[in-house]
């Protein structure tokens, strides 16, 4: 999308981060929240699309609030304020402080729908294999079916009832996030390895 701000150098960032966090992650948040926008607010897909691209730009620093880094970085950034409204910068500013799971709270629509896009993923074995690349990295000791195991057990705490990353504003975005997570949680409650196994393939 062409903006009134060239978001090449936070783009590029993204080539550098985790697999859970890179530029194919950046592009499904973005391309999402398109989607979720033309429906809910077709007058701020630019703000959508920006605020997007902006809002792991924290990694840079570190994972842990790594939103606050990003507002830190993007709330700093003078050809971003000139690019803007200062009524605009607070709802793209707002997107990136509040889209995380564990402890956002977006009120406008823009953070409503970039938080939703956030905990959305395009297809089940890449939301797997995310999770068991960060229990791999993070708990190298677990042999390969323990890390099955907590790679599933992870996902239902946070994406099953009452997760974390349940928490959505849209129906279109509990219906992806149920045909994404519902194989997972299913092959974790019948203790199927083989079938856990197969989201790595």
């Amino acid at each position: 999308m062409k903006t009134k701000f060239d978001l090449t150098k936070y783009e590029n960032m993204y080539d550098s981060f985790d697999g859970g966090h890179n530029r194919l992650h950046l592009e499904e948040v973005r391309n999402f929240g398109i989607e979720l926008g033309k429906k809910y607010a077709p007058d701020k897909l630019e703000l959508i699309w920006v605020a997007a691209t902006l809002h792991d730009v924290g990694l840079s620093i570190e994972r842990e609030n790594h939103e606050f880094h990003s507002y830190e970085i993007i709330s700093a950034d003078e050809d971003l304020k000139k690019a803007y409204s200062p009524q605009e910068l607070e709802e793209i500013y707002e997107a990136v402080r509040e889209h995380r799971a564990s402890t956002g709270n977006p009120q406008c629509v823009v953070a409503k729908i970039v938080s939703d896009s956030d905990k959305v993923s395009n297809d089940i074995k890449r939301a797997f294999q995310r999770a068991y690349a960060w229990g791999v990295k993070h708990h190298p000791k677990i042999n390969h079916e323990g890390q099955l195991y907590r790679a599933s057990q992870h996902l239902m705490l946070k994406f099953g009832p009452n997760g974390t990353g349940s928490r959505l504003y849209f129906e279109e975005s509990k219906k992806k996030q149920d045909e994404t997570y519902q194989p997972i949680f299913d092959a974790l409650d019948r203790d199927d390895y083989e079938m856990m196994e197969g989201f790595l393939k």
